[in-house]
């Protein structure tokens, strides 16, 4: 006989694993710690990647077309404001890759613990159903023993 309890319980299981899973397993095998600095030395390299792509687009268009005396003053102050831009750029946008980080740890941690409610909810169905199939003398047999 299929306990369909059990059954929708199973199902709703699969279904958060299936979908949820791979985004959330990160969580399992990292601390909140190592997480939050995985996510930022990312973002650190990403921004800079991008900051930098930005950056040598703004410097070849003001060469190429405002600038038309390009002297040494001129190269030092767009390579001053530059760095000046580039630390504050980065400094916001890693802060916001490890806030970003933490807030899915913390989403993650509970979706997880979540989870694990489940399979203990489901571990106590299976118990439950053995018990009941077992001779009556055989279950009150265990429950003495307790």
């Amino acid at each position: 006989m299929i306990n369909e309890e059990r059954v929708r319980h199973m199902t709703a299981m699969a279904v958060f694993e299936k979908e949820l899973g791979p985004e959330y397993q990160p969580m399992l095998r990292y601390s909140k710690k190592e997480y939050i600095a995985l996510h930022g030395w990312g973002g650190f390299l990403a921004g800079t990647l991008f900051y930098g792509a930005v950056y040598a687009f703004i410097v070849l268009y003001l060469v190429s077309n405002v600038i038309e005396n390009l002297s040494t003053m001129y190269i030092l102050l767009i390579a001053l404001a530059g760095l000046l831009v580039y630390a504050a750029y980065i400094i916001i946008h890693v802060h916001n890759a490890r806030r970003r980080a933490a807030k899915q740890y913390k989403r993650g941690k509970r979706l997880i613990k979540e989870l694990a409610y489940r399979y203990e909810k489901l571990n106590d169905m299976y118990e439950a159903e053995v018990q009941q199939t077992k001779p009556i003398l055989a279950r009150d047999y265990e429950e003495y023993n307790d």
